[in-house]
């Protein structure tokens, strides 16, 4: 699959941007303080070219929380933050200034927490682009290299290429900008089977012409 045109970027973000609203508000009232969520961004990648956007320099493991999904699309749903990210978040939803090295035991229950709220949002943001509903699994955390949790996921479909991935930057944000010292940046990866990537694209083009008609 090629990447998305400027067109199919437009709908998709719009699409997942709805879901992102219902996920911020869920946040919020966990944390009891206003949250902002938005996807600035969104294609479809390589896994190897993802992992080059996710990973930063000098940091090889990321924090993850996986999902698998099935229904009339199957794949798995992965919310990925480059280490210092998902620290730097759980301190945010603590509320307490705690050095980075006192979060680690707070990371995964926290993230866990998240994951199942952001995850679940562009999940049924993509079921209504599919027109299906889908079943989930229990979310899982996980941490390692990006790369290496990308190829453990990647479909194969008739040949030995991994398959694209859909690709999203999620952006979180607070209103109470003491509470948070910078702006953090998560990753959502679609990665679906063949059947799944190949309606993907007639579904988009279907949501767009529907959007156009008069």
């Amino acid at each position: 699959m090629t990447q998305l045109s400027e067109l199919e970027q437009d709908a998709l973000k719009e699409l997942f941007n709805i879901g992102m609203g219902r996920a911020a508000a869920s946040l919020g009232r966990m944390v009891g303080g206003e949250i902002l969520l938005s996807v600035p961004f969104l294609d479809i990648l390589q896994p190897t070219r993802a992992a080059q956007i996710i990973q930063k320099p000098g940091c090889d493991t990321v924090s993850a929380i996986r999902q698998s999904f099935n229904g009339p699309f199957n794949g798995t749903a992965l919310l990925i933050f480059p280490e210092v990210n998902s620290l730097e978040l759980v301190r945010t939803l603590v509320g307490e200034d705690l050095p980075l090295e006192h979060l680690g035991e707070l990371e995964q229950e926290s993230l866990l927490e998240v994951g199942n709220i952001v995850l679940n949002a562009c999940l049924g943001s993509f079921a209504n682009l599919m027109r299906g509903e889908i079943l989930f699994e229990l979310p899982l955390f996980i941490k390692g290299s990006c790369l290496s949790l990308l190829r453990a996921d990647s479909a194969v479909c008739d040949t030995t290429e991994a398959q694209p991935l859909l690709f999203l930057v999620v952006d979180f944000r607070t209103t109470e900008e003491a509470r948070l010292a910078h702006r953090i940046q998560g990753y959502v990866l679609l990665l679906l089977d063949c059947t799944s990537t190949r309606n993907l694209r007639s579904q988009l083009q279907q949501l767009i012409n529907e959007t156009l008609e008069p």
